[in-house]
């Protein structure tokens, strides 16, 4: 493991990856981090240009157009990449083999077992592998990872969850995105991801059934699904429910993104994204929100109903400051080793549910996970 000979004295030499130059913006996140001194960008396909990569960052040292002689350099202490689903597992294999800690846009594969291998080596390396999911790190999810810590809904018993965006006949449907052998799958795991990764990391635990129906619905059609609706069976026999779909006139940049939860001394409301929401910066990820916590718990009572408003900092970077304290805590865990903010194996679990959700809509049945 490289990362072993990292003092915490020097600035980090980080590889950046990027297959088919989806959200270039992700090195311009290195550019904002006084830990980060060099950044050595690798266009891994001829999808990407390297000199607009390059062009991310003022800290890009070096560029490369071979993702094995990126790895032949000897300084490197992490990689990011941004990679096609059908692309990234190989590459990521690559490498965690080459000892290296890696930071990967999701969903990072088409298949669940594919990523899983990748999860098991980084595993016996002790390599740090998670995904940037930088919802996590949204002040109404770690007001709520708080308080539920401190016991303010009770014993949980369901939680729901809503990735809506703009109608298709904003996007661009000959995209990779709407390829099942390069994407793997469509609304589920291209933008829905984002909030099924905020139901697992809210309930702290596997799914082990799912009964879904998934279809396409918009006049525009493609080859994987633009809606889906699942019902969640957590292993705990707690449930949940998420809904996603590209469901709203506006533009492609309408959003309808919300979680909430229910227990038995409380519940949270946290609306992530509403359409025609005011920003307090300059992309969705700085909309200005309120999130509500209603709690009869001990200690809590006295509250009522709360309401916490926050105007997200504005930041110029893909992800804005959510991507920025991801990615320093992504680096603070690769340096022992220890589990990623996002880590892979919750990515290769959200793969499993959107296959299971596959696989029940067509057969018209519960699909139980193995655990």
């Amino acid at each position: 493991m490289r990362w072993t000979t990292m003092s915490k004295n020097r600035q980090l030499v980080v590889g950046a990856i990027s297959s088919h130059g989806h959200e270039l913006g992700h090195v311009s996140v290195l550019e904002q981090l006084e830990e980060v001194g060099s950044i050595y960008v690798c266009a891994a396909t001829d999808l990407v240009d390297v000199e607009d990569l390059a062009g991310e960052s003022a800290r890009v040292a070096g560029k490369y157009t071979s993702v094995d002689a990126l790895l032949e350099r000897t300084d490197l202490d992490a990689v990011i990449m941004c990679a096609r689903p059908d692309h990234a597992p190989p590459i990521m294999e690559k490498v965690v083999s080459a000892g290296l800690p890696v930071l990967y846009d999701k969903p990072a594969s088409t298949r669940s077992d594919d990523l899983k291998r990748v999860a098991e080596l980084a595993r016996r390396k002790g390599l740090t592998a998670g995904a940037m999911l930088q919802w996590r790190y949204h002040p109404m999810t770690l007001s709520l990872k708080r308080a539920l810590a401190k016991g303010a809904l009770g014993d949980v018993m369901t939680i729901e969850g809503k990735m809506l965006n703009g109608l298709l006949q904003y996007r661009d449907t000959s995209t990779y995105s709407f390829d099942p052998e390069k994407a793997g799958h469509g609304i589920l795991s291209w933008l829905g991801c984002h909030c099924l990764d905020l139901v697992l990391y809210l309930m702290e635990e596997r799914v082990v059934e799912v009964m879904a129906m998934v279809g396409n619905l918009n006049p525009e059609k493609v080859a994987v699904e633009d809606t889906g609706f699942l019902i969640l069976k957590f292993e705990s026999g707690r449930m949940g429910t998420f809904q996603a779909g590209y469901h709203l006139l506006g533009g492609r940049a309408t959003y309808d993104f919300y979680i909430g939860m229910r227990g038995t001394e409380g519940f949270a409301i946290l609306p992530y994204l509403e359409p025609q929401q005011e920003t307090s910066g300059g992309s969705e990820v700085e909309h200005t929100a309120t999130y509500s916590l209603s709690s009869e718990a001990r200690g809590w009572n006295t509250g009522g109903v709360r309401k916490e408003r926050f105007a997200i900092p504005h930041s110029p970077v893909y992800g804005g400051v959510m991507a920025e304290e991801l990615f320093r805590d992504f680096f603070d865990a690769a340096q022992s080793g220890a589990p990623a903010p996002a880590p892979i194996e919750d990515s290769v679990h959200m793969l499993e549910i959107i296959e299971a959700a596959k696989e029940s809509s067509a057969a018209g049945r519960a699909v139980s996970i193995a655990l």
